[in-house]
């Protein structure tokens, strides 16, 4: 059997951390230690190999290193500072792994020399700005940071293009940056320090001058993930990638493990390691009833993984490292150190190496990477049923030789949550199969007497698990916890349910209100999370509310781009829930989404017994009195700006409301603090005066006033109403109900009277478009001039009565007098007339003439010298009621 040698540091009876850093008090960085004892530890990867080609062959493109923590983005940064530092080690160690491997090519990558490597950790926030770092490391930097200094009033805010390049053609750099989104993310911006924008501006010149001069500057960082504007601000020059994720991903890891933990993994002969993994790896085949096709393939990944199961490095990896929310690889490496120390006599470590009795075993590493409770909750379970079968069992070491591994191998395997928890009895037998072969029934005698002594082992379907049953909620917690389980967005579509139902209760319950939850990406697809009829297109006539998951700052400038481009229609119409100032983005928020996703589970299994029906509703409660208190203040449009939305205004006040409450108080303050019926009764009025509609009205109060007029708030359809109606009930307005009936207060009529008999005859949808709003009707009064009334026979409107027609007027018109006056004084009249022309240009004409809403207008005629029945028909219908006319036309014969 080969005898393998754990490298020094995993020696000591503590492990030491496995995390590797660029730089560190201690002088032991990455980019600290000589070149060759670096590279002696580093595997060379396919993704090592493709980020030293990226950044070694003049591409002309940044290079990204993508990936979660504990997936090696640092040590494949110390790599890339050793290849540019000193190149000649690199080559010797790209060699000698071209000739383990059989793959000479690797001699012959081409790495730069001359190159001024600058390597930095930025998470340990050593340097304010990025150009200080450059600055202070580059040779030439002392002399560009003076240039840049002594521009006096034409030094710019961040270094320009120019100095950058005068540095780095004085001598070529490469830039290696570790953390950047952790630092980038950080930066905050103020009125006398913008440090994002300006690091911001500043990455922006480095990628272009890494495209555009590759053989001046290369630049390299490591980001997380690329949701996040650092990512994305380097994304723009569309650099090259690293994600950890290709086809060989998996083995390379495996590859790179073993290398990483053992000196002498590669001088062990696979002629050496087959014998020892022959009988375990045959049990597989068989229990598992893999292919034939499979078998080659198979028996090599056993030999490729020794001395650990290639099906426990898979369990570690793709399922306990996950649900404890390990740090990947770092931490895997410290587990299989402390496991192998513990089991190094086995010629293969399984899980069923992890000894729940051994309290020096793996475990203990394992734990530590552990940040849930429920999983240590579970050991103590897994102990407590080992005691349990060991007390209830006699000579349970004859009946049950396998107990304490098969209990360890069980609990490792449970500690994954959802349907790959726990494991098949074949899987069990697999595990604790070494040198020799196990028989299947005595094994399953074996099994079934543990599963029988057990208090926590559950049957799932043909699986066995670990269950902590007497505790729900650590199982509903531990899966809320698992990003992989909400893949599908269940969790955010139920907390904008929660939202939905907090602010404005049952779906349709509320006949005055409409509350929108928009989604996360509410600024660029605010739709794609509410529902269908939750989305403009369906809007009836409810007040929409919508509730912002985050709270912009500015408000005006996000808010009017945001109606601009994604409202387009009834803009005025909206109001705006505002959340708490630096509350988060609420689809962002941990906790929150911890909390509906345990709603989600405990909704779905509520049927698996009472207790989760019980934490539904406790959690449920719980969620709803947090978001009932999140949103604290609204946002309604004040003024809008088409041309530049960014400059629009909003009111935004404080409601101090909670939960349902919150629309109705909404509205109590728009109609108190914001609605000023004066202004709402002049833009009537002048609708009554040009003889407009009620839809038309309704319609143009839904959206924005032109020309940076405040808009009148909207309070819907329903109160607008009533507000006409009353201001006909005051005399300033009549309304031509669809040529029905005329609408006006009648004389000496009380408005509380004529509210009765008013109120509720406006109607709806199509009709308000067929009613009109008038200027009030005089009545005709005794010993005063009777109104024009049309007469028979006549050709349009006629003067009353016999009096002549009066003289030319200097100015076009004709003056003359009326004794027609309300007391009988005698009135002088002024007569004008247009020519043919459209009724908009009439309208400007009466206008120019000064003849307003209470200006007395005697013998009218209209001349229209052809039109249409249906024209006829529509001129007829808006002629104001209470006068008389006179009709003669000519009619074309058929």
């Amino acid at each position: 059997m080969p005898r393998l040698k754990l490298r020094k540091e995993f020696q000591g009876r503590r492990l030491k951390g496995t995390a590797i850093e660029l730089a560190n008090a201690s002088k032991t960085g990455a980019t600290q230690v000589a070149a060759a004892d670096f590279l002696e530890i580093t595997y060379p990867s396919t993704d090592a190999l493709a980020a030293l080609d990226a950044a070694c062959s003049g591409h002309g493109r940044p290079l990204v290193l993508i990936g979660e923590r504990g997936q090696g983005k640092s040590h494949l940064l110390g790599l890339l500072h050793h290849g540019f530092n000193d190149p000649p080690a690199t080559r010797r160690w790209l060699t000698t792994w071209g000739e383990r491997l059989g793959v000479p090519k690797l001699a012959a990558l081409a790495l730069p020399d001359g190159m001024h490597v600058i390597s930095e950790s930025l998470h340990r926030q050593n340097y304010r700005f990025l150009w200080d770092l450059l600055f202070e490391r580059h040779p030439h930097g002392a002399e560009v940071r003076g240039m840049w200094k002594g521009r006096g009033d034409r030094r710019t805010d961040v270094p320009g293009t120019d100095l950058l390049l005068e540095l780095f053609t004085h001598t070529p750099t490469a830039l290696v940056l570790d953390e950047f989104q952790t630092w980038y993310d950080g930066l905050t911006n103020t009125r006398q320090h913008r440090a994002q924008a300006w690091a911001f501006n500043f990455v922006q010149i480095l990628t272009e001058i890494a495209r555009e001069h590759p053989d001046r500057l290369v630049l390299v960082v490591s980001v997380r993930n690329g949701g996040t504007d650092a990512f994305q601000q380097i994304q723009r020059v569309g650099p090259i990638l690293v994600d950890f994720k290709g086809p060989a991903a998996r083995e390379d890891r495996q590859k790179l493990l073993l290398h990483r933990l053992f000196e002498n993994r590669m001088q062990a002969a696979d002629e050496q390691i087959e014998p020892l993994v022959h009988v375990h790896a045959a049990e597989y085949l068989r229990l598992m009833q893999a292919p034939p096709a499979e078998h080659d393939r198979l028996r090599r990944e056993f030999v490729r993984c020794w001395p650990f199961a290639p099906h426990l490095m898979q369990l570690l990896e793709d399922q306990v490292l996950i649900a404890t929310q390990a740090q990947e690889t770092r931490d895997l490496i410290r587990i299989l150190a402390d496991l192998f120390k513990r089991r190094s006599d086995r010629p293969v470590i399984t899980a069923a190496d992890f000894r729940l009795d051994d309290e020096k075993s793996g475990i203990a590493a394992l734990l530590d990477s552990v940040s849930n409770p429920h999983h240590a909750n579970l050991r103590k379970k897994a102990q407590r049923n080992l005691s349990a079968v060991r007390d209830a069992v006699r000579d349970a070491d004859t009946v049950a030789p396998h107990l304490a591994e098969i209990v360890g191998a069980l609990w490792l395997r449970s500690l994954a949550v959802g349907n790959s928890a726990g494991a098949e009895p074949a899987m069990l037998q697999v595990d604790v199969t070494r040198a020799k072969r196990i028989d299947d029934n005595a094994f399953q005698v074996e099994l079934l007497t543990i599963e029988e002594n057990s208090f926590n082992i559950h049957r799932a379907g043909p699986r066995l698990v670990f269950r902590e049953e007497e505790n729900p909620q650590a199982r509903l917690i531990a899966s809320a916890r698992n990003d992989k389980l909400f893949d599908d967005g269940a969790d955010r579509k139920r907390l904008a349910a929660e939202v939905r139902y907090v602010i404005g209760g049952e779906e349709g319950a509320s006949r005055t209100f409409r509350v929108v939850a928009l989604s996360a990406r509410w600024q660029e697809a605010p739709w794609e999370g509410p529902e269908g009829r939750e989305q403009p297109p369906a809007w009836d006539e409810r007040l929409p509310l919508l509730v912002l998951p985050t709270s912009p700052d500015p408000v005006g400038a996000a808010l009017g781009p945001w109606l601009r481009d994604h409202l387009q229609a009834r803009r005025n119409a909206v109001r705006f829930l505002l959340p708490r100032v630096n509350s988060g983005n609420l689809f962002h928020d941990r906790d929150l989404l911890v909390f509906a996703r345990i709603v989600v589970l405990a909704d779905r299994w509520r049927t698996q017994g009472p207790e989760y029906r019980s934490e539904l509703g406790k959690y449920q409660r719980k969620l709803r009195e947090v978001l009932a208190k999140r949103f604290d203040r609204f946002a309604i449009l004040d003024t809008w700006n088409y041309q530049d939305p960014a400059l629009c205004t909003f009111h935004i006040e404080a409601h101090r409301a909670e939960g349902a409450r919150i629309p109705n108080e909404i509205d109590r303050l728009v109609h108190t603090n914001l609605f000023i019926p004066e202004e709402f009764e002049t833009l009537t009025r002048v609708a009554a005066q040009r003889g407009e509609s009620v839809g038309k009205l309704l319609r143009e109060l839904q959206e924005p006033r032109p020309g940076g007029e405040p808009c009148i708030p909207w309070l819907g359809e329903t109160e607008l109403k009533e507000q006409i109606i009353r201001l006909c009930t005051r005399g300033q307005i009549a309304i031509n109900l669809r040529g029905l009936e005329h609408l006006q207060v009648a004389a000496g009529e009380t408005e509380q009277s004529a509210l009765m008999r008013l109120r509720g005859k406006l109607g709806t949808g199509k009709h308000l478009d067929e009613t009109y709003l008038l200027p009030p009707q005089p009545a005709p009064h005794a010993g005063g001039k009777p109104h024009p009334q049309i007469q028979p026979g006549g050709g349009g409107i006629v003067r009353e009565g016999n009096e002549p027609p009066p003289g030319e007027h200097e100015d076009g018109g004709a003056t003359g007098s009326d004794p027609g006056g309300i007391f009988g004084e005698d009135t002088e009249l002024v007569t004008h007339s247009a020519d043919a022309t459209s009724a908009l240009n009439l309208l400007g004409k009466i206008e120019s003439w000064g003849i307003g809403a209470g200006t007395q207008v005697q013998d009218l005629a209209l001349k229209v010298d052809r039109l249409t029945g249906a024209q006829l028909e529509t001129l007829l219908r808006v002629l104001p009621d209470g006068i008389t006319y006179e009709l003669r036309l000519d009619r074309e014969k058929k």
